[in-house]
Protein backbone atom coordinates (compact mmCIF):
# COMPACT_ATOMS: atom_id res chain seq x y z
CA UNK A 1 0.00 0.00 0.00
CA UNK A 2 1.35 3.42 -0.96
CA UNK A 3 2.16 5.82 1.86
CA UNK A 4 0.17 8.98 1.45
CA UNK A 5 -1.09 12.12 3.14
CA UNK A 6 -4.65 13.41 3.18
CA UNK A 7 -4.95 17.18 2.78
CA UNK A 8 -8.63 17.95 3.30
CA UNK A 9 -10.41 15.75 0.75
CA UNK A 10 -7.29 15.16 -1.35
CA UNK A 11 -5.30 11.91 -1.19
CA UNK A 12 -1.74 12.53 -2.37
CA UNK A 13 -1.47 9.07 -3.98
CA UNK A 14 -4.99 8.26 -5.17
CA UNK A 15 -5.76 11.75 -6.49
CA UNK A 16 -2.34 12.98 -7.58
CA UNK A 17 -0.09 9.93 -7.90
CA UNK A 18 2.56 11.53 -5.67
CA UNK A 19 5.32 9.49 -4.04
CA UNK A 20 6.09 10.40 -0.43
CA UNK A 21 9.88 10.69 -0.38
CA UNK A 22 10.47 11.99 3.16
CA UNK A 23 8.72 13.32 6.22
CA UNK A 24 9.76 14.58 9.62
CA UNK A 25 8.66 12.73 12.74
CA UNK A 26 5.67 14.16 14.56
CA UNK A 27 7.31 15.33 17.79
CA UNK A 28 5.24 16.13 20.91
CA UNK A 29 4.30 19.83 21.02
CA UNK A 30 6.34 22.08 23.29
CA UNK A 31 4.76 23.07 26.59
CA UNK A 32 4.04 26.78 27.04
CA UNK A 33 5.74 27.92 30.24
CA UNK A 34 5.80 31.14 32.24
CA UNK A 35 8.39 31.33 35.02
CA UNK A 36 8.78 34.58 36.99
CA UNK A 37 11.88 35.37 39.05
CA UNK A 38 11.01 37.21 42.26
CA UNK A 39 13.63 39.04 44.30
CA UNK A 40 14.31 37.27 47.59
CA UNK A 41 12.59 34.06 46.51
CA UNK A 42 14.50 30.87 45.89
CA UNK A 43 13.86 29.45 42.46
CA UNK A 44 11.03 31.00 40.45
CA UNK A 45 7.25 31.21 40.46
CA UNK A 46 5.66 28.91 37.89
CA UNK A 47 2.64 30.66 36.36
CA UNK A 48 2.36 28.29 33.39
CA UNK A 49 -1.09 27.04 34.43
CA UNK A 50 -2.34 30.22 36.15
CA UNK A 51 -5.00 31.04 33.52
CA UNK A 52 -6.13 27.57 32.48
CA UNK A 53 -5.42 25.30 35.45
CA UNK A 54 -3.71 22.82 33.13
CA UNK A 55 -0.75 22.74 30.71
CA UNK A 56 -1.02 24.49 27.35
CA UNK A 57 1.03 23.79 24.25
CA UNK A 58 2.61 25.48 21.26
CA UNK A 59 1.68 24.72 17.65
CA UNK A 60 3.05 21.53 16.17
CA UNK A 61 5.15 21.79 12.99
CA UNK A 62 6.36 19.15 10.57
CA UNK A 63 6.97 18.65 6.86
CA UNK A 64 6.65 16.09 4.08
CA UNK A 65 8.28 15.91 0.66
CA UNK A 66 6.70 14.48 -2.49
CA UNK A 67 7.68 13.79 -6.08
CA UNK A 68 5.84 13.10 -9.33
CA UNK A 69 7.66 11.20 -12.05
CA UNK A 70 5.21 9.08 -14.05
CA UNK A 71 4.17 11.70 -16.61
CA UNK A 72 5.53 14.28 -19.01
CA UNK A 73 7.25 17.50 -17.97
CA UNK A 74 4.21 19.55 -19.01
CA UNK A 75 1.79 17.28 -17.16
CA UNK A 76 3.86 17.43 -13.98
CA UNK A 77 4.06 21.22 -14.08
CA UNK A 78 0.31 21.39 -14.58
CA UNK A 79 -0.27 18.97 -11.68
CA UNK A 80 1.86 20.97 -9.25
CA UNK A 81 0.14 24.18 -10.32
CA UNK A 82 -3.16 22.51 -9.48
CA UNK A 83 -1.88 21.25 -6.09
CA UNK A 84 -0.60 24.71 -5.17
CA UNK A 85 -3.96 26.24 -6.09
CA UNK A 86 -5.79 23.56 -4.07
CA UNK A 87 -3.92 23.56 -0.74
CA UNK A 88 -1.17 26.21 -0.54
CA UNK A 89 -1.85 28.57 2.37
CA UNK A 90 -5.09 26.90 3.39
CA UNK A 91 -6.06 25.55 6.83
CA UNK A 92 -7.43 22.02 6.66
CA UNK A 93 -7.58 18.56 8.14
CA UNK A 94 -4.33 16.65 7.65
CA UNK A 95 -3.80 12.91 8.01
CA UNK A 96 -0.33 11.38 7.88
CA UNK A 97 0.40 7.71 7.12
CA UNK A 98 1.83 6.76 10.52
CA UNK A 99 -1.26 7.79 12.51
CA UNK A 100 -4.37 6.69 10.58
CA UNK A 101 -6.60 6.91 13.66
CA UNK A 102 -6.25 10.69 14.08
CA UNK A 103 -6.09 13.89 12.08
CA UNK A 104 -4.34 17.20 12.62
CA UNK A 105 -5.69 20.63 11.74
CA UNK A 106 -3.43 23.36 10.44
CA UNK A 107 -2.10 25.48 7.60
CA UNK A 108 -0.24 23.96 4.66
CA UNK A 109 2.51 25.84 2.82
CA UNK A 110 4.06 24.52 -0.40
CA UNK A 111 7.81 25.18 -0.67
CA UNK A 112 10.91 24.03 -2.57
CA UNK A 113 9.11 23.37 -5.85
CA UNK A 114 11.45 22.06 -8.55
CA UNK A 115 11.10 20.49 -11.99
CA UNK A 116 13.60 18.49 -14.01
CA UNK A 117 13.27 16.49 -17.20
CA UNK A 118 12.50 13.37 -15.16
CA UNK A 119 10.63 14.42 -12.00
CA UNK A 120 8.94 17.23 -10.12
CA UNK A 121 9.28 17.76 -6.36
CA UNK A 122 7.92 19.91 -3.57
CA UNK A 123 7.76 20.08 0.22
CA UNK A 124 4.62 20.68 2.26
CA UNK A 125 5.33 22.58 5.49
CA UNK A 126 2.56 22.21 8.08
CA UNK A 127 1.83 24.27 11.19
CA UNK A 128 -0.93 22.61 13.17
CA UNK A 129 -2.83 22.68 16.44
CA UNK A 130 -0.97 20.73 19.14
CA UNK A 131 -3.72 18.10 19.23
CA UNK A 132 -4.28 14.90 17.25
CA UNK A 133 -8.04 14.64 16.91
CA UNK A 134 -10.09 11.44 16.85
CA UNK A 135 -11.78 10.67 13.54
CA UNK A 136 -15.24 10.18 15.06
CA UNK A 137 -17.14 12.31 17.54
CA UNK A 138 -18.18 10.78 20.83
CA UNK A 139 -21.94 10.78 21.33
CA UNK A 140 -23.36 9.88 24.74
CA UNK A 141 -27.09 9.99 25.39
CA UNK A 142 -28.29 9.92 28.99
CA UNK A 143 -31.97 9.11 29.65
CA UNK A 144 -33.31 11.32 32.45
CA UNK A 145 -36.37 10.36 34.52
CA UNK A 146 -35.78 11.40 38.13
CA UNK A 147 -36.94 14.31 40.24
CA UNK A 148 -33.84 14.01 42.44
CA UNK A 149 -30.33 14.47 40.96
CA UNK A 150 -28.73 11.24 39.75
CA UNK A 151 -24.94 10.91 39.28
CA UNK A 152 -23.72 9.83 35.83
CA UNK A 153 -20.15 9.13 34.71
CA UNK A 154 -18.84 10.69 31.48
CA UNK A 155 -15.52 9.43 30.11
CA UNK A 156 -12.97 11.34 28.03
CA UNK A 157 -10.32 9.03 26.62
CA UNK A 158 -8.29 11.93 25.21
CA UNK A 159 -5.92 14.37 26.84
CA UNK A 160 -7.67 17.56 25.73
CA UNK A 161 -10.34 19.04 27.99
CA UNK A 162 -13.49 19.44 25.89
CA UNK A 163 -16.64 21.53 26.09
CA UNK A 164 -19.31 19.33 24.50
CA UNK A 165 -22.30 20.29 22.42
CA UNK A 166 -25.40 19.59 24.51
CA UNK A 167 -28.69 18.38 23.07
CA UNK A 168 -31.68 18.36 25.39
CA UNK A 169 -34.95 16.55 24.81
CA UNK A 170 -37.66 17.37 27.31
CA UNK A 171 -36.78 19.34 30.44
CA UNK A 172 -33.48 18.53 32.12
CA UNK A 173 -31.41 19.98 34.95
CA UNK A 174 -27.71 19.12 34.95
CA UNK A 175 -24.80 20.03 37.18
CA UNK A 176 -21.18 19.97 36.03
CA UNK A 177 -18.07 21.54 37.57
CA UNK A 178 -20.20 22.98 40.35
CA UNK A 179 -22.54 24.87 37.99
CA UNK A 180 -26.20 23.92 37.59
CA UNK A 181 -28.10 24.57 34.34
CA UNK A 182 -31.79 24.18 33.51
CA UNK A 183 -32.67 23.46 29.90
CA UNK A 184 -35.65 22.59 27.72
CA UNK A 185 -35.50 20.91 24.31
CA UNK A 186 -32.78 22.43 22.16
CA UNK A 187 -29.04 22.63 21.47
CA UNK A 188 -26.69 24.34 23.93
CA UNK A 189 -23.05 25.21 24.53
CA UNK A 190 -22.30 25.78 28.21
CA UNK A 191 -18.76 27.09 28.71
CA UNK A 192 -18.63 25.86 32.30
CA UNK A 193 -19.45 22.28 31.21
CA UNK A 194 -15.99 20.70 30.95
CA UNK A 195 -15.16 17.06 30.29
CA UNK A 196 -11.64 16.38 31.54
CA UNK A 197 -9.34 13.48 30.77
CA UNK A 198 -10.63 10.28 32.37
CA UNK A 199 -13.89 9.90 34.29
CA UNK A 200 -16.15 12.87 34.99
CA UNK A 201 -19.23 12.89 37.20
CA UNK A 202 -22.32 14.99 36.48
CA UNK A 203 -25.74 15.11 38.11
CA UNK A 204 -28.95 15.07 36.09
CA UNK A 205 -32.64 15.31 36.93
CA UNK A 206 -35.90 16.01 35.16
CA UNK A 207 -37.64 14.22 32.31
CA UNK A 208 -36.25 13.52 28.85
CA UNK A 209 -32.70 12.95 27.62
CA UNK A 210 -29.34 14.71 27.68
CA UNK A 211 -26.97 14.05 24.75
CA UNK A 212 -23.32 15.10 24.84
CA UNK A 213 -21.29 15.37 21.62
CA UNK A 214 -17.53 15.92 21.73
CA UNK A 215 -14.32 14.92 19.97
CA UNK A 216 -11.46 13.36 21.92
CA UNK A 217 -7.95 14.58 21.19
CA UNK A 218 -4.50 13.38 22.26
CA UNK A 219 -1.01 14.86 22.13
Amino acid sequence: MERCFLFGNYNTWNDWGLILTAKTDLEPPKVKTNYVDIEGMSGSMDLSEALTGEPTYEDRTFSASFCACDSSYEERRSLLDYIISAIHGRKMKIMEPDDPGHYLYGRVTIEKVSHTAFLSEFTAEMRCDPWRYGLDEMVQTIPVSSVSPVSVKIYNGGRKTVCPDILVSGQVTFTCCGVTSNATSGKYKVTTFKVYQGGNEIQVSGSGALTLIYREAVL
